[in-house]
């Protein structure tokens, strides 16, 4: 399948969640992190979601971290790349005209270097191609941080194999859903999971 049915697949089976599942979901995807052993590094980047568009909740994530001093970073849009900052209880925040919040008021960070992002998608596939609005803007971001942990955080199992990843786009290392926590590949999805188009079959 194509990064488009992909996404807009995703988007409108993701826009059909409640706000309580939402915020059900997302504590799961942070109980299973906190299992996964990458909560022991020091810095991570983060997302604050668009709560219109039903993303990851990611409120518990960043109060944890910061509770056990852990240096954390977000980003706005700038143009067409990302600039970073330090987020902490103290920064404050504005949605942008895109439902995104954003920090105001405050100097933006070189971030060469950081050792997890969370990453924002709506689709990902067995080996860990990412689908997300398609601006490009966290493909740059990671394009400079080869060794950095990259964590996909979705409410919903792979596509089977997405067909149009170019050179630019950048894999995931992990994927953490409110019932499951792996590394990529993915080996516990049989052909017969998916439907002829490779969507996941919901019957199953």
């Amino acid at each position: 399948m194509t990064k488009e049915e992909s996404r807009k697949y995703f988007l409108q089976k993701r826009l059909l969640l409640s706000e309580d599942d939402v915020k059900e979901a997302s504590l799961r995807i942070f109980d299973q992190w906190k299992r996964s052993g990458l909560s022991q590094f020091n810095s991570f980047h983060i997302f604050l979601p668009i709560k219109e568009k039903k993303e990851v909740d990611t409120t518990a994530f960043i109060e944890h971290l910061w509770k056990h001093d852990k240096k954390v970073y977000c980003s706005k849009v700038e143009n067409d790349h990302l600039l970073h900052y330090e987020l902490t209880p103290q920064t404050q925040l504005r949605n942008n005209s895109w439902g995104i919040p954003e920090p105001v008021d405050q100097k933006a960070v070189n971030l060469e270097e950081v050792d997890c992002v969370f990453v924002p998608l709506l689709a990902y596939d067995l080996s860990g191609n990412r689908v997300g609005y398609g601006k490009g803007y966290y493909d740059r971001f990671l394009s400079g941080l080869p060794d950095t942990k990259k964590i996909g955080l979705s409410f919903f199992n792979p596509v089977n194999k997405i067909e149009d990843i170019l050179t630019c786009d950048i894999p995931l290392n992990y994927i953490l859903t409110p019932d499951y926590f792996s590394i990529f590949p993915l080996t516990g999805f049989p052909t017969s999971y998916f439907t002829s188009s490779g969507f996941p079959n919901e019957e199953k």
